[in-house]
């Protein structure tokens, strides 16, 4: 549990219709741990929400309709900040978009129910609510983009000649 300084303390961002029981859910969850909630209607409230909560603890969760609205770019922001996101895969609510991939591509967890966020919000508090940072591919040195000759064959499938 945490509890205190609304400054420090880490802050959930609940993105959704404040009517769904996904919403309602998520409210419930933060309260147990004594973790504020900010709720946002929509996709642009919660862009705002992030930038008042920026140097603390922040996970977000929406359903995914939502959150990949205007091209995907809130997973962009998220992963920018480092934050972490959550997000709820409705029933036929993906059919062709690149949603999900791009919400994958940025290490959101991708639920198909509102239960299964319970342990990576507990797994998010216990961690200190940070994701790690990826290094960037400009931070790498050549050799560490290099594979060894016993890699390339591993890779590729290839025995080793004994």
């Amino acid at each position: 549990m945490t509890g205190g300084n609304p400054g420090i303390d880490p802050c959930l961002i609940v993105v959704g219709d404040p009517c769904s029981e996904f919403v309602r859910t998520m409210v419930r969850l933060a309260r147990e741990y004594q973790v504020e909630a900010v709720q946002c209607d929509d996709v642009y409230s919660a862009v705002a929400a992030m930038a008042g909560a920026a140097g603390r603890r922040t996970l977000i969760v929406g359903p995914i309709r939502e959150l990949a609205r205007e091209d995907n770019r809130f997973f962009q922001i998220a992963e920018a900040n480092s934050l972490r996101c959550c997000c709820l895969l409705e029933k036929g609510a993906l059919a062709g978009s690149g949603g999900m991939l791009t919400a994958a591509r940025a290490g959101a967890a991708v639920v198909d129910d509102a239960k299964e966020v319970r342990p990576i919000f507990k797994d998010w508090i216990s961690a200190g609510g940070h994701r790690a940072v990826r290094r960037s591919l400009g931070d790498l040195a050549d050799d560490d983009l290099r594979a060894t000759e016993a890699e390339l064959s591993a890779l590729l499938g290839q025995g080793t000649d004994a």
